[in-house]
């Protein structure tokens, strides 16, 4: 399931106690020599809604047409499933992109003005998606709303966070950062009901009243932070040579089957993605403001959690384009089916959130995460092993999506809170940028393998293509448990206060 999760790109210098937050009150005994679980004032719980909502919004918008991609095909003359498709990749491409300099933008001009300024460009691009006349516009309408994301979700922990104390930011985090991919998880139920009574446009456009309701809310609950005050000038080289980078992975690995992967074409798409990642790389360590803090790496907690963010993520979102068109085009089921089918896995993914991010606080978030994780792939191979031809929705597919949503929840939300636990607090928001923009890139090189290898989906025929894609998740996923193996330790006593 996605996220997908986390983020602030924006730098967080240090979390200061903010009016009207005190815990002196209803503070628990320390349980296995943690600290001691301190109040939350009810302002934060507020301000910890708004800004959940509005990445569920930014979540919602990153699955929800899964389910029509077909419609919208059909929608326009002359257009490809790749076409389509490059509505979904460039989704993430932007999100992934932009996230980085949105933060420090928020640390410029406040994040609640790019907060809310987010919120509006998202109502507007959900207007144009839903009107786009050609494919080409749509998916143009789509980076746009991507953009828009990006803006949204640096600066909502970033105005959340301080509200907490120490002891309860596991909590804080993990709840924020389940709610984007919670949102994608739901997304595709709420589609079908959409689809069953209009068009695929409708779906696009129901964002926009969502986020002017929640651009009102956010006037009135959320409060502007001090910006810091000594700002360096902005990585425009880092950003041109991360957005160049992700743009050629993706289109390698998606163009790459038509042009022949051992095209001359492919080679040199390839070439310019692996030039911008060393460039990317080499900047931020020489930059005195990069847009990502690689620095953090050398943190072994910080390493290990974007290690495991990374190599889960590849799955985690776009597996969500495949379960929908197996359902649909190899089960035939209907829209509506296929919209409660897969809702089983965000219901088993919310259960699983809420009870392991507060168990998390008592007891700790990495044997979770190993749980969590190993879960994750457990379900995958189920759905790689048991899907075929014969409909066993109960026997076949519902165990592995509610085993999927129940190993994500146990892990993925927690795993930002790992890295978090090895960085001072004025790093925060660095690192949960890293977290951030490694997690949306992740979901892109996902969603480029689905478009890469699925290229038969309907009919029995197609079931060698999706164990392809199936299988290629496997590896992933089980890449990623491995890793939540390698020894973290005890973060640093000088990272903890």
């Amino acid at each position: 399931m996605r996220r997908q999760i986390p983020v602030v790109l924006s730098t967080v210098r240090e979390i200061l106690p903010v009016e009207g937050t005190s815990a002196a009150a209803g503070t628990a005994e320390p349980v296995n020599g943690r600290a001691p679980l301190e109040a939350v004032s009810p302002r934060a719980w507020r301000a910890l809604w708004v800004a959940s909502l509005a990445t569920v919004l930014v979540g919602f918008n990153s699955t929800a047409t899964n389910i029509a991609l077909d419609d919208i095909q059909a929608g326009f003359v002359g257009a490809t499933a790749a076409d389509v498709g490059w509505g979904v990749a460039g989704f993430f491409i932007g999100t992934a992109a932009f996230l980085p300099l949105a933060g420090r933008l928020a640390d410029r001009i406040g994040r609640k003005r790019i907060f809310q300024l987010g919120l509006l460009v998202f109502a507007l691009s959900a207007v144009f998606s839903a009107t786009a006349g050609t494919v080409i516009t749509l998916n143009l309408s789509r980076v746009l709303q991507a953009f828009a994301g990006a803006a949204i979700l640096p600066s909502s922990l970033a105005l959340v966070l301080p509200l907490f104390p120490e002891s309860r930011r596991t909590t804080a985090v993990g709840l924020w950062s389940a709610a984007g991919p919670l949102g994608a998880g739901v997304a595709p139920g709420v589609a079908a009901l959409i689809l069953a009574s209009s068009g695929w446009r409708i779906v696009y456009l129901v964002s926009a009243p969502a986020a002017l309701l929640m651009f009102w809310a956010g006037q009135s609950v959320l409060k502007e932070l001090p910006t810091p005050p000594k700002q360096q000038r902005l990585d425009l080289v880092g950003a041109a040579a991360g957005t160049i980078a992700i743009a050629a992975a993706v289109t390698a690995i998606m163009q790459g089957r038509i042009w022949g992967y051992t095209s001359l074409l492919t080679a040199v798409v390839a070439a310019v993605g692996v030039m911008s990642s060393v460039l990317f790389i080499t900047n931020s360590f020489r930059h005195p403001e990069p847009l990502l803090n690689l620095h953090l790496l050398r943190r072994r907690g910080v390493m290990v959690a974007n290690t495991v963010n990374f190599l889960v993520g590849i799955t985690s979102q776009s597996i969500w384009i495949v379960w929908p068109l197996f359902m649909k085009n190899v089960w035939n089921f209907t829209t509506l089916q296929v919209g409660m089918g897969v809702t089983l896995g965000p219901i088993a993914a919310g259960f699983s959130t809420l009870t392991f991010s507060r168990l998390a606080d008592r007891i700790g978030s990495v044997g979770l995460c190993r749980l969590g994780t190993a879960l994750q792939v457990f379900a995958v191979s189920w759905h790689f092993t048991q899907l075929g031809a014969d409909i066993n929705f109960w026997s076949d597919f519902a165990p592995g999506i509610m085993l999927y949503g129940l190993g994500w929840g146990m892990s993925i939300p927690l795993l930002n809170g790992v890295a978090l636990e090895w960085v001072e607090e004025k790093y925060f928001g660095e690192t949960n940028g890293l977290f951030s923009t490694l997690r949306y890139a992740a979901a892109a090189i996902g969603t480029a393998a689905v478009f890469a290898l699925l290229t038969v989906n309907s009919g029995v025929e197609a079931l060698p293509y999706y164990d392809r894609i199936l299988g290629f998740f496997l590896i992933a996923s089980t890449a990623g448990a491995l890793a939540m193996w390698i020894t973290i330790g005890k973060a640093p006593k000088q990272t903890q206060s």
